[in-house]
């Protein structure tokens, strides 16, 4: 009669093994951090800690300008011919481009012109982006 052969090949327990990747999935899960919530990101303020012209959340805005010369953003106009307004308009946009930034998206801008717009309240426009870092400026 012929005997069998027991086989060389060890048993591998394989419930321990499962126990060990639960324990470990169930640490991994208590431990870890979701993402950043919106109430942790920081929020560029004005004087006092208190904005005074509030950025939307968006970060491709449209920048319309008048026969007057004067730019629309979003209900906000700017007065290209005044001499504060620039400066006003330079620190707005700024504080978009470190908003899109601090959210870790690209400020984009659309400059859309009326078609009787002066050239000068473009150009002056396009200087108060080229002080801000937005590179990303489209006209439709």
């Amino acid at each position: 009669m012929r005997q069998r052969r027991k086989s060389d090949s060890p048993e591998i327990q394989i419930a321990p093994m499962i126990d060990c990747v639960f324990l470990m999935l169930v640490y991994f899960m208590t431990t870890s951090s979701l993402e950043k919530s919106e109430a942790d990101l920081p929020c560029p303020a004005g004087e006092a800690g208190v904005m005074t012209d509030p950025l939307p959340a968006v970060d491709e805005q449209t920048l319309a300008i008048s026969n007057e010369g004067e730019v629309d953003w979003n209900g906000s106009l700017f007065d290209l011919h005044a001499l504060s307004d620039p400066d006003r308009l330079a620190s707005r946009l700024l504080a978009f481009k470190e908003t899109c930034d601090s959210a870790g998206s690209e400020p984009v801008l659309r400059i859309s012109p009326s078609e009787d717009a002066p050239h000068q309240a473009i150009v002056t426009l396009l200087d108060c982006v080229s002080g801000t870092g937005i590179e990303s400026i489209h006209f439709p």
